[in-house]
């Protein structure tokens, strides 16, 4: 009886844990898109001769 109700309440705790979570990242600024600052590489020059 005992393992039942003890397993119950991790249960409920993990499940409680989750949920506030979900809550936390699914509302507020956390979902606001942010720019990234980005580096871009020039093009390098290809070599268009083929060695045959």
């Amino acid at each position: 009886m005992d393992q039942i109700v003890l397993n119950s309440a991790v249960a409920i705790l993990i499940g409680s844990a989750f949920v506030a979570t979900a809550i936390t990242a699914l509302r507020g600024e956390a979902r606001s898109i942010r720019k990234v600052p980005v580096k871009v590489r020039a093009p390098r020059h290809r070599n268009t001769e083929r060695p045959f």
